[in-house]
Parts: C-alpha cells; structure tokens; sequence
C-alpha cells in the first residue's frame, strides 16, 4: 500500500477487498458519477466499456455531480465493462478452491488419500507427509483444473463469435457470469458452519476480552447442534445453488448477446457454457450430497 498507493492497492492488491468486492456487485445500491474531470484524476481504471463511473468510491469522493441509485439484485455483474486476466483468473480460483474444500470432505476424496498414503507410505513427518501432499496437489491442481476446462468451453464458443474476440477475450467477456455461481456455492457450503459456529457470538458478546465478564448473562450459552434441520439444510443448500446457477445463465446471455449479435448465434453460442453450466451444478450437488468425513 505503501509503495502503490491506498486506491491503487484495494483496487488490484488486496484479496479480500477483490473477493468482497466482486460479492458487492449483488448489492442494490450503486454510487455513480458523472463528473468526467473526477475519474481524469483516479489512479485506476474506472470507467467501463459504456464510459460510467461506477461504485469507483475515490472518484465519488471528489466529484461534485454523483449519484446514490438503487438496481436490481444483479444489476453490477450486468453492466458491460471489461474483465481483466487477474480479475478472471480470481473468480475461477473462488469456484476452485471452495469446490476443493467440499470434495476434501467427501469419502471419494478420504480413498485418494488413504491411496496416496498405500502408495507413497505415511512417513515424512508432521509438517510434510503423503497426506498433506495430497492436499496440496489438491488445492493447486483443481483451481487450475478449472481455469483449464473453462478456457476449453471459452474456445467453442469463439468459434461462433465469428472473429469478434478470441478464445482468452470470450473467457473475460463471459468471466463475471461465474460469480453467482460462486457465492451461491460459498453460502451453501458453508451456511451450516455459519449457523453452528456463528452462535459463538453470543457467549463471546458476554466476555469479549476473556476478562471473566458476564455483561448479558449469557457466557454459559453452549452451541444448539440441532439449530437447523439437516433435511431443510438439504433443500436450502440445492436452492441457493440452483438459484446462484440461474442467475449465472441470465448474465452469460447477456454477454451473449453482446458479443455474437444475432438471434441464432445467440442462442448457438451459449450451448458451450450452458452445458458447463449443468455440469458444474450436478458437482455441486454432487458434493453437498455425500457424507462429511472429518
């Protein structure tokens, strides 16, 4: 931050402002400026492909014509504006990596371990054994597993684009409409964490430093295991996926119909992620359907 600058840094450097920031594009709201001689002065690039400022909060900060305004739910994925390799290659290792950490927890991926162990022994330490070598590999390989199917669809795709934009160019321009899919993934996989764990909260509001307090008179609360249904839990995990995966349909036609023109190519053209789509939700309720091995 030092060397870069504050809004140069949140804006390209700093992990969690990228992730929340993408997860902020859901939001209802939206700061808007229309003051060109105010983006002239930003430090990044601010303005998307249809020339507006928007939720840019250094140019808000010193234009005197912005705007407060209200749009849909998923009015921020929509907008056309271009979608750097970094940016792309961040939303595919958010599907990755969380993808990853459901399947960890899955019996098929406890026999790869208990394989990796029979095939390269249990030796190595603590620190660096077979099992978290397996993790590791894991880890890396999977995000670069998708980014590496993603690109292949990318390439069907351009074949309808009809010289409009390259295999790389199509998987930025349609990059924004995984991010539904992976916060829907997020909540659903770990809303159960979330509401077990979550309720820590309350004895910790009692005794925040550990100093013996009792300030609400609840530092005894212990965790209600039973706060949700595991059928409910089901049923709301498969909605927010379906849910998340629909919303990522709608956005991919949008960039669709930007980018092929036509009615039939259109239509031609989605077939690719379409199908990427519903392979990807089977996984995910693949996943959350198998047992958890701790």
């Amino acid at each position: 931050m030092f060397v870069f600058g504050r809004n140069q840094w949140l804006k390209k450097g700093e992990i969690f402002s990228l992730v929340f920031g993408l997860f902020s594009r859901f939001s209802v709201t939206e700061v808007r400026v229309n003051d060109g001689a105010a983006c002239q002065q930003c430090a990044v690039e601010c303005r998307g492909s249809d020339g507006n400022c928007i939720d840019c909060y250094p140019c808000f900060q010193r234009a005197n014509d912005r705007e407060i305004n209200l749009r849909p739910p998923d009015g921020g994925l929509g907008r056309n504006e271009p979608v750097t390799d970094d940016l792309l290659a961040l939303v595919v290792l958010m599907l990755g990596t969380v993808t990853f950490d459901g399947f960890s927890a899955t019996p098929a991926w406890d026999d790869f371990r208990r394989f990796s162990v029979d095939l390269m022994g249990a030796g190595g330490g603590d620190v660096l054994n077979s099992l978290v070598l397996a993790d590791t590999l894991g880890v890396l390989l999977v995000p670069v597993g998708f980014l590496l199917v993603y690109l292949l669809f990318a390439r069907f795709m351009a074949r309808y684009a009809k010289g409009r934009a390259g295999a790389l160019e199509i998987a930025r321009i349609f990059g924004f409409s995984l991010i539904p899919i992976a916060l829907a993934y997020n909540i659903a996989h770990f809303i159960n964490l979330l509401l077990i764990q979550g309720q820590l909260i309350i004895p910790l509001s009692s005794d925040p430093f550990s100093f013996g307090w009792d300030l609400f008179g609840t530092v005894d609360y212990s965790l209600n295991l039973t706060i949700i249904n595991p059928r409910v839990l089901w049923f709301l995990s498969v909605a927010l996926i379906v849910l998340g995966h629909v919303l990522a349909v709608y956005l991919a036609h949008l960039a669709a119909v930007r980018t092929f023109g036509d009615r039939v190519t259109v239509m031609k053209g989605q077939y690719p992620m379409l199908t990427l789509m519903v392979v990807y939700t089977v996984i995910s309720l693949w996943i959350i359907a198998q047992p958890i091995i701790e």
